[in-house]
This record gives C-alpha cells, sequence and structure tokens, in this order.
C-alpha cells in the first residue's frame, strides 16, 4: 500500500524513539569567526545566531510539504519563480508542461507573517537579458513591482538565478546592465520592500569568468546567495568555487543565502546513509560559514523534466522517515526563523497595514 504523504508523516513522528540521533549528532555547530563580520547596504537580515528557513519550489510540492508537518512549524518562507518575460503566476496559478504550479499570489494571500523567496528567470540565450536592459520587457518589471509592493512582506528577489551557471549562457557585462535595469525601475516604481539577491551557481563558472565579474555593485546587492546541491557528497568545506563567492560575499560584507539546495542524488525509502551523506554536512557547512538562509527544494526531479539534471532522483524530504524526523529535529530549533507574528520584526521589516 502506498502511504499519502501525511501518512509518511504520522509514521515519521511514530519513529522518533526508535531513530538513532547518531546521524544527527554529527552536525558541527560551530562557527568559523571570519565568518561573522558587520554587514553592509542589506536589509531583512536575521538576528545574530539565526538563520532565516525557506521550503519550495512549486506549489504542489510546498502542499506536499504542509501535509508532511500537518501545517504546523512551517518555514518563515516559501520559494516560487517566474520569469522577467512575462507577468505569470500573480493574477492567478502558472502551470508549467510538467504539471507544476507557480502562484505567487496565493503565497502571499494564503500565508501571514511569512516572507516571500522570489526567483526571477533570465538568462543570456535567446537575446533575453540583453532585450531586458534594452527595456523591451520593462512592463513586466512594473508590473511586478506595483505587485511586490501590495505584498506588504519582505521578498527577497533573485535577479537571473545562477548567473553563472553554463547552462544560462550570460555573458557578465549583459547581466550586470540587465540587474540594474530591473533595480533601477523597481526603485523608481518606490519599491521599498524588495532585497536583491546575487545568486551565484557556485560551480565551475561559465567560460570560467572570475566571479567578481558578474557583480553589479554593492548599492545594487543586498544579498549574495548560492545553490548547493552536489557539494555536500565531497568536502563542500573546502569546495573552490562554493568558498570563492562566500569569500567575495565576505569581502563586500554581505550576508549569505544558500537559494538553491537538495540531495540531488535521492532520498530514498530505505537508505539509512542518505543524512549522513549530505545533511550532515550541508549543515555542517551552513553553520561554519554563518549562512544566514536557508532555501530548501523539496523536490522529486525526474517528474519536472528539467534539461541538464541527468541522474537526479527524487529528493522529498519524507520519502525517508529518518531523514524526515531528523530535519525536523534540526529544523525546528529556534535558531531557524520560521512563520511567527514576530517574524517581521525580527528582520526588521515595518508593515504598511
Amino acid at each position: 500500500m502506498k502511504l499519502t504523504v501525511k501518512q509518511m508523516f504520522i509514521v515519521a513522528i511514530a519513529a522518533t524513539s526508535s531513530i538513532s540521533t547518531i546521524a544527527y549528532t554529527q552536525i558541527k555547530t560551530s562557527v568559523d569567526s571570519a565568518y561573522i563580520y558587520p554587514y553592509e547596504k542589506t536589509k531583512y537580515v536575521p538576528p545574530v545566531d539565526k538563520t532565516l528557513l525557506i521550503v519550495g519550489q512549486t506549489l504542489n510540492k510546498i502542499n506536499e510539504y504542509r501535509a508532511f508537518t500537518n501545517n504546523n512549524n512551517n518555514p518563515a518562507g516559501w520559494s516560487a519563480y517566474w520569469g522577467v518575460t512575462e507577468f505569470s503566476g500573480f493574477k492567478g496559478p502558472w502551470t508549467t508542461s510538467s504539471g507544476d504550479i507557480q502562484d505567487h499570489n496565493f503565497l502571499v494571500k494564503k500565508f501571514d507573517n511569512m516572507v516571500l523567496h522570489s526567483a526571477m528567470w533570465m538568462v543570456g540565450k535567446w537575446g533575453v537579458a540583453k532585450k531586458t536592459f534594452e527595456g523591451k520587457y520593462d512592463d513586466v518589471i512594473e508590473k511586478y513591482a506595483r505587485w511586490a509592493k501590495k505584498a506588504d512582506r519582505p521578498i527577497y528577489l533573485r535577479l537571473g538565478y545562477e548567473f553563472d551557471g553554463p547552462h544560462n549562457e550570460l555573458e557578465p557585462k549583459e547581466y550586470v546592465k540587465a540587474y540594474r535595469h530591473i533595480v533601477d525601475n523597481m526603485r523608481k516604481e518606490g519599491v521599498e520592500n524588495v532585497a536583491f539577491v546575487w545568486h551565484s551557481y557556485a560551480s565551475t563558472p561559465y567560460k570560467n569568468y572570475a566571479i567578481s565579474e558578474w557583480y553589479p555593485g554593492d548599492d545594487y546587492v543586498d544579498w549574495v546567495a548560492i545553490s548547493v546541491f552536489s557539494q555536500p557528497y565531497d568536502d563542500i568545506l573546502n569546495h573552490k568555487e562554493t568558498n570563492d563567492v562566500i569569500n567575495f560575499a565576505k569581502e563586500k560584507k554581505k550576508p549569505v543565502m544558500i537559494a538553491e539546495a537538495n540531495p540531488v542524488r535521492g532520498i530514498e525509502k530505505d537508505n539509512s546513509k542518505v543524512w549522513n551523506s549530505w545533511f550532515v554536512n550541508f549543515f555542517t557547512f551552513c553553520y561554519n560559514k554563518n549562512i544566514k538562509a536557508i532555501a530548501f527544494i523539496n523536490e522529486n526531479w525526474p517528474r519536472m523534466n528539467l534539461s541538464g539534471i541527468g541522474g537526479w532522483k527524487d529528493a522529498s524530504i519524507y520519502n525517508n522517515s529518518e531523514v524526515a524526523e531528523k530535519w525536523l529535529l534540526e529544523t525546528k530549533k529556534d535558531r531557524y526563523l520560521k512563520q511567527s507574528p514576530e517574524l517581521y520584526q525580527e528582520l526588521g521589516y515595518m508593515r504598511k497595514k
């Protein structure tokens, strides 16, 4: 018999007393003092010793995650995606060819006392970045700006996420011009509740450009972000490209967000090693580098039919009761900011309503 998401959650909770905590306690919680530094020209950063917890990345999987937790202890925010070329997923749900749903408006109306983690697709292919800074999509940007203001909550906007990934084919000069154009337009519209996030692929970059070549400037970047997929299976603490970005953020005195994270080799039902092989290393890295926000992708990758992810497996958090329980044990800590009436105050956001 195949269990529902909610039944899997009940099984996970029932198994609490029998789960070994050895792997769970292997997470090293010490922070490298080199990554404790004052932040400059930023916004909506959690207090000292706190980390923003976000989950995504489709409405389908967000609803499954809510069922998994019995809609208790929601994270501080949900993730949603859109594209600079069209204003979709705001007036109503936007459904992809694989049946995945993006719906910014639903997340804002349904969930109070939460932030929104908004990812804007923009690539170099098909001249998208060039058309962006030439003004072809200004109407889309303006619509988003007006919508964001009405949302009345902190929004973390990733502009052209994974800008240095080879799959996006973004030339640095075009990306920087497009990024600045978007930010300038949003500021002209009077948007104040958006933190602009500069999100690196954190792996071998497109044409081996230096990370600094994509940087739009301190006045245009509130947060620096990275993707974490395969790195924890190896030695993430010493992963070159990941550390290049982390250290660049330190140089610029910006907080760091893990904007996309998932154990892409899968979370199999009977795999007792998956927690230790990925999650322990992942959380150890987050503590060590003083990561201020974590956005976990709860996803079954094969069903999405995405190009460039060959071999990625189902990594939904509730597939494995041991992993599910240890995830809950870690993320229920006070360290992780979650949905609450105090959240906006902790982030330094003043509501207009």
